[in-house]
């Protein structure tokens, strides 16, 4: 009979056919494993050979008296020889493989270094597998049914996490073509679980996480120096919320000393997730009672209409990308009653306002025209009518050095004509190729 135990567990009867065809041209040419119980045999390796031989006793052409060679040995002796037979032949299924593996660490009799030991394998492969093993059924079952690559599978195991598992594995079912991609899987796993690169983590720091009991999850499938995934990301939370409100009191004084805010601050509102990102925040600010939110993308305005009018104020703070308490001055919550004069601004004094910014501009656009200057004119040189220097909002400046001198790189515009590009097409295939046979073709 095939035993329970049997390492085999997807496609099992598959190409039995064909295999029985085999058999009766050639005979039976490698015995089967197993173990004795109860005066039955039960076939721990061999069960497509097994049913091979039913289907050429079907055929006739075998009686209940044709002996079958069987290796006997003990329930985990006989796994282990099947595992190493199928591991041998590279046949096997990799998800009756990872089965296997896990099959024979029950009991605690085995070590991931003794099952390296004697299948010869590295321990982290081994280890490799057993994480496998515990994907949940519906990656596993994928795997089994060649609906996702091995790779795939070892994406979705970079997680731990059953639940966050099965919601990646969902979501990625509905894309098509491209659902399952490795890189796409750790993407998503990444982008709802939290790792070192978190700017909580990089908030709170790895003493304190754990010093409140926070651990991680192995990396068996991450490159070396990859960010290694919380086991606990709750404990991070829990930090993070509590060294926010300690160090917001701290930030609020600083607020109220620099110019640029406002003495009248009174408190502060965290985003929920205590994550503030370069273009803000997307999730819904409670405001305190009486108070309502103003968002300006011009806040220095915003907060000289808070300064001149001594607003009353509370501010929105966070976790910056570098893992920095900070506020955002974008945002302001302010007394309800107050919100019109917020929307047109009182107390201000507009011409100065006016003057200000028009200087400013001013020395944004000589300092921008003193580096275009410094090029030379483009009047009698081949990029004379080519050349055309970008409009403001497009421009690139940037300081740079070079050979040692310092100096600034500019964006500049090169027209072509069309019908000058194909002369040049001989010398461009020579550069390209010079170009790959010096740096390779990457």
């Amino acid at each position: 009979m095939r035993a329970a135990e049997n390492v085999r567990h997807t496609r099992i009867e598959e190409g039995c056919e064909q295999l029985a065809d085999d058999i009766q041209a050639h005979g039976l040419l490698q015995s089967l494993i197993g173990y004795e119980d109860g005066g039955r045999v039960e076939i721990v390796g061999g069960g497509r050979r097994l049913k091979s031989l039913r289907i050429v006793k079907q055929r006739g052409l075998v009686d209940d008296s044709f002996l079958v060679p069987v290796l006997i040995r003990g329930i985990d002796e006989a796994v282990e020889l099947s595992l190493a037979e199928n591991l041998q032949q590279r046949t096997m299924s990799p998800v009756d493989e990872f089965l296997a593996f896990a099959k024979l660490m029950e009991g605690g009799s085995s070590s991931p270094a003794d099952l390296a030991k004697r299948f010869g394998f590295s321990e982290r492969v081994v280890k490799q597998r057993l994480r496998l093993a515990e994907l949940v059924p519906e990656v596993l079952n994928a795997l089994a049914e060649r609906q996702i690559t091995l790779d795939a599978a070892m994406a979705y195991a970079t997680s731990q996490d059953p639940v966050l598992q099965l919601e990646v594995f969902e979501n990625q079912a509905k894309r098509g073509r491209t659902a399952h991609d490795p890189a796409s899987i750790r993407h998503s796993l990444r982008m709802k679980g939290l790792d070192t690169a978190d700017p909580l983590f990089r908030f709170v720091g790895p003493d304190i996480y754990a010093r409140d009991g926070g651990t991680y999850e192995d990396d068996l499938f991450n490159e070396p120096g990859k960010d290694r995934v919380l086991a606990q990301p709750f404990v991070l939370e829990t930090a993070a919320n509590a060294m926010v409100d300690f160090q917001a009191m701290r930030l609020l004084e600083e607020l109220k000393a620099d110019d640029a805010w406002a003495l009248t601050i009174v408190g502060y509102v965290k985003v929920p997730t205590l994550r503030l990102h370069a273009f803000g925040t997307i999730e819904k600010l409670r405001p305190p009672v009486g108070f309502v939110m103003i968002q300006r993308a011009d806040h220095p305005k915003l907060w000289r209409t808070v300064r001149n009018n001594g607003f009353n104020v509370h501010v929105v703070v966070g976790i910056n990308a570098d893992g920095q308490l900070i506020a955002d001055p974008r945002y302001a919550f302010v007394p309800i009653a107050q919100k019109g004069a917020i929307d047109r601004p009182v107390l201000v004094d507009v011409a100065a306002d006016r003057e200000r910014d028009a200087a400013a501009y001013r020395e944004r656009e000589i300092i921008r025209w003193s580096r275009r200057l410094a090029v030379g004119p483009f009047a009698g040189t081949p990029f004379e009518g080519r050349v055309f220097w970008p409009e403001a909002n497009s421009d690139r400046q940037f300081a740079a050095t070079i050979a040692g001198v310092e100096g600034f790189m500019l964006s500049a515009q090169i027209f072509v004509p069309a019908d000058q590009v194909p002369a040049h097409r001989k010398a461009a295939i020579s550069h390209v190729d010079q170009m790959i046979t010096t740096r390779g073709n990457v």
